[in-house]
């Protein structure tokens, strides 16, 4: 924690004048407020599934509780803060990540662990190498060389197992082992129609059709690569041309909202060639 104070201390340009030891009368303003504040915001006490969308709410929650006036200074503590403002020293551009970072190695699958129990997946090209991982309260990120996410997850707590399951990590194995299809999460997400052409296959055709969502679930998405093959098998043509074609198109979609067309104005055009000859 030392570390994580110190990036923060860095980061914003403040400086820090401790405290005593053994000093309680020195801390003791804090102290009260901490208590207000568990008094009035945590009585009853609350029921939390969501922490993230909780803090939002308790954030909300603070900045109406400014509007009170200040028990001493006789103006309200929202008023008090914009004078303090005014004298705060600029923000940075970038927000501080609150986080830690770890080297760690992948297995063959490109998957790490971390906080015992708990398996994250990066990509099948990153397996069995080390990687920068970082770690927040809420999401794990495993990073290539420039610092760019490879892949972003929950973050995952408590003594059982987990194991975070990534399609194209999936896809991989399933490439390599096309006989576990049948038991496959990824056969579980596709839609009946797909599904149902994709078990018809022969092996080596069935491996051929995973390539192509492989591919294209890492340009457009698992999501927009199952529309594509679905329409694609529709056709009677699940090939990586027509399907990587109509991927294409789906990613680059955008309905826009046009007025109707009047027919009437080509029924008087029709009439009139008629009238002519």
């Amino acid at each position: 924690m030392a570390e994580l104070f110190l990036r923060f201390k860095a980061h914003y340009g403040f400086e820090v004048t401790f405290c005593n030891p053994d000093s309680g009368h020195e801390k003791g303003n804090v102290e009260n407020k901490v208590g207000y504040f568990r008094r009035n915001f945590f009585v009853p006490l609350p029921t939390v599934t969501d922490v993230q969308a909780f803090n939002q709410e308790l954030l909300s929650r603070s900045e109406a509780d400014w509007k009170r006036e200040h028990y001493k200074k006789g103006v309200t503590i929202e008023r008090l803060f914009e004078e303090d403002r005014r004298a705060f020293l600029y923000l940075p551009k970038s927000r501080f990540a609150v986080c830690r970072y770890v080297r760690l190695k992948t297995d063959g699958y490109g998957k790490f662990q971390i906080d015992g129990k708990h398996y994250y997946s990066s990509a099948p090209e990153w397996a069995g190498r080390e990687i920068v991982v970082r770690i927040g309260a809420h999401t794990v990120e495993p990073l290539k060389p420039d610092g760019e996410p490879i892949s972003v997850h929950i973050r995952h707590f408590g003594k059982q197992r987990t194991d975070i399951i990534d399609v194209r990590t999936t896809l991989s194995r399933l490439m390599h082992s096309p006989g576990a299809w049948r038991n496959s999460v990824v056969r579980k997400e596709l839609p009946e129609k797909l599904k149902s052409d994709m078990d018809a296959l022969e092996r080596a055709e069935l491996k051929e059709a995973l390539r192509i969502m492989q591919e294209l679930s890492a340009r457009y998405g698992f999501e927009t690569a199952v529309k594509a093959m679905e329409q694609a098998s529709r056709l009677g043509r699940l090939t990586s041309a027509n399907a990587g074609v109509l991927a294409a198109r789906l990613a680059s979609f955008e309905p826009q909202e046009t007025a109707p067309v009047d027919l009437r104005i080509y029924d008087a055009m029709l009439e009139a060639a008629v009238s002519m000859q």
